[in-house]
């Protein structure tokens, strides 16, 4: 027994000792690889981005990588935010595009109405008529004017006065109407826009605005004719003084030519002088 004894207790402790030996060995391992960890990240200076491989994972577009990487690097992160950014600001450069060509709620409600009652497309005919009542290649600038004043006149006085018949119609004939509104280029189409109609009244020759004319079309008349008012009386004045500096001009030139014939005649007159004093000296 003594020696059965004494031997499970060698065997004992030399299972201890194997086992101490296999943890030193398993230390002495771990060590070793902590070592060569530390050298390659001192030789690399960041740690190797580990991968696995075979695994299939939807990236945010919804492509299929064959390859899902463990941990995002930073130079993919911020490569996402600026694709991100990228996409933010194109949403609100096309939000912006969107809201410019969009009408204001005003801004509709006044086109319907025009549209409506046909504002728009009268105030397009009396801006084409006004336009060739302007133009200084058929009508000269004190016409113009004239022509204006004797428009806005008419029309101002059916709205001022709208039951009152005797300012609805005016002779065909009449010196205004011939010389100022007729002999202008662009006169008559500017009262059939704004609803005046020649009509026979009394074997006379007259132009009428009915009562049918809605008062808009008179306010639109009126209104483009007021806003060329003021161009028309500049346009004038900028005439008149050309006319005054041209007239100034020419009567400038005159009295030099006056003066130079002057002048001449008295070169003459002393010459013819000089010349028969030296022949009275010589006799």
């Amino acid at each position: 027994r003594d020696w059965r004894a004494g031997s499970s207790s060698a065997d004992m402790s030399a299972g201890q000792d194997s086992r101490e030996d296999t943890a030193r060995e398993s230390g002495s391992d771990s060590e070793s690889e902590s070592d060569s960890d530390e050298r390659g990240h001192a030789r690399h200076g960041a740690p190797r981005v580990a991968t696995v491989a075979g695994a299939r994972f939807a990236n945010a577009t919804g492509a299929v990588s064959r390859e899902a990487p463990a941990q995002r690097s930073a130079e993919s992160v911020e490569r996402d935010a600026r694709r991100a950014r990228a996409a933010a600001a194109e949403a609100a450069a096309a939000r912006a595009a969107a809201a410019a060509v969009q009408p204001t709620s005003t801004q509709g409600e006044a086109e319907s109405s025009d549209s409506r009652d046909g504002t728009a497309e009268v105030r397009e005919r009396l801006i084409r008529a006004v336009t060739a009542i302007l133009n200084p290649l058929v009508n000269p600038p004190p016409l113009q004017e004239q022509c204006v004043v004797t428009l806005h006149t008419l029309c101002k006085n059916v709205m001022d006065n709208p039951r009152d018949d005797r300012y609805r119609r005016v002779k065909a004939t009449s010196r205004a109407m011939t010389q100022k509104v007729l002999a202008c280029r662009g006169g008559e189409e500017f009262l059939n826009a704004a609803g005046w109609r020649k009509v026979a009244l009394d074997y006379e020759g007259y132009y009428r605005c009915e009562d049918t004319v809605p008062i808009t079309t008179l306010r639109c008349a009126e209104d483009v004719l007021r806003k060329n008012l003021q161009l028309c009386r500049e346009k004038t004045e900028r005439h008149e003084r050309a006319k005054t500096k041209e007239k100034d001009d020419a009567a400038r030139q005159k009295e030099e030519a006056r003066r130079a014939i002057e002048e001449d005649k008295t070169r003459r007159r002393e010459a013819e002088e000089r010349k028969r004093a030296a022949k009275a000296a010589a006799s």
